[in-house]
């Protein structure tokens, strides 16, 4: 049995919906309700935060996906499922960290993977890490404004990313899941196929929009306040405005990990960007987490 915890999140969904055929499989949910997608899974309604539940979701799992929602209480609730996935017998966890991970770094969501990745490695089972770098979905919560003001506006500086889509981190979590044992202690690093700027996105957001679209590089103190201004949380805000300095110069270069996965090259940013042409000229506006 494999489990997969946050089931209806981005990546989660995606990788409940490539394992279909590869055995038994039990998604993760926090509402029954919003599992009508998951076809072919079990559905076990569970909390990070209700450890009960959370025994009860692992119970019979060999093989555990390990994700979550970023935010002030990460940290404890992944804790409180590895706590879980130990005490029902789990045998390999398969953790979605993220490139950056590391103590010191200035972005606290990077420094909770770090600590789960610490914790993992005391546990006693099996572990394997999936690093990803920036997801491309990211780039969607530029939409309202590439469409209304032709701007694009982040603090991400003049460099290149090699931004990757949550579609091929799931399909390298899934293949990581079907036979795990073969990653037992291994971090793979997943990436798209080359590194980006964001004055190159936001010129193919425009041609998408079919307006001049022109890429701001803000200060990270600007671009937090405007967060802020604008409703977000002062610890969502924080991260967001540092993530440019989460990554070393080495770690912007593409890495190999998704080809190595699943046997075929991961998307480039011009043909994710095509894939949701209806999302950019609708302006929709959404936040991924």
């Amino acid at each position: 049995m494999i489990l997969v915890t946050a089931a209806t999140g981005q990546v989660g969904r995606e990788v409940v919906r490539r394992l279909a055929g590869a055995g038994p499989v039990r998604a993760m949910v926090r509402d029954a309700a919003t599992a009508g997608h998951l076809r072919g899974a079990e559905i076990a309604v569970a909390s990070f935060d209700d450890a009960e539940a959370m025994a009860a979701a692992m119970a019979g799992a060999e093989t555990a996906f390990l994700a979550g929602r970023d935010g002030p209480q990460f940290l404890a609730q992944q804790e409180r499922a590895i706590a879980a996935a130990a005490s029902a017998g789990v045998r390999h966890v398969v953790k979605l960290s993220a490139l950056g991970a590391r103590a010191d770094s200035p972005v606290e969501l990077m420094r909770d993977h770090h600590a789960v990745e610490e914790r993992l490695r005391a546990s006693g089972m099996a572990w394997t890490f999936l690093r990803p770098h920036l997801y491309m979905q990211n780039l969607l919560r530029f939409a309202g404004p590439v469409a209304a003001d032709g701007r694009l506006a982040a603090p991400m500086g003049e460099a290149g990313y090699p931004f990757v889509d949550t579609r091929d981190v799931a399909a390298a979590a899934a293949a990581v899941l079907r036979a795990p044992a073969g990653h037992a202690g291994r971090a793979h690093v997943l990436t798209g196929p080359r590194a980006v700027g964001y004055a190159e996105i936001a010129r193919r957001m425009g041609a998408i929009v079919g307006r001049d679209v022109r890429y701001e590089a803000l200060a990270p103190q600007r671009f937090r306040a405007d967060l802020e201004a604008a409703g977000i949380p002062a610890w969502r805000a924080a991260d967001l405005a540092a993530i440019a300095s989460a990554y070393a110069e080495a770690e912007n270069r593409p890495a190999d990990g998704v080809a190595e996965l699943t046997g075929r090259p991961p998307a480039a940013v011009e043909r994710f960007l095509e894939d949701h042409r209806a999302v950019l000229l609708a302006g929709a506006s959404r936040s991924h987490a």
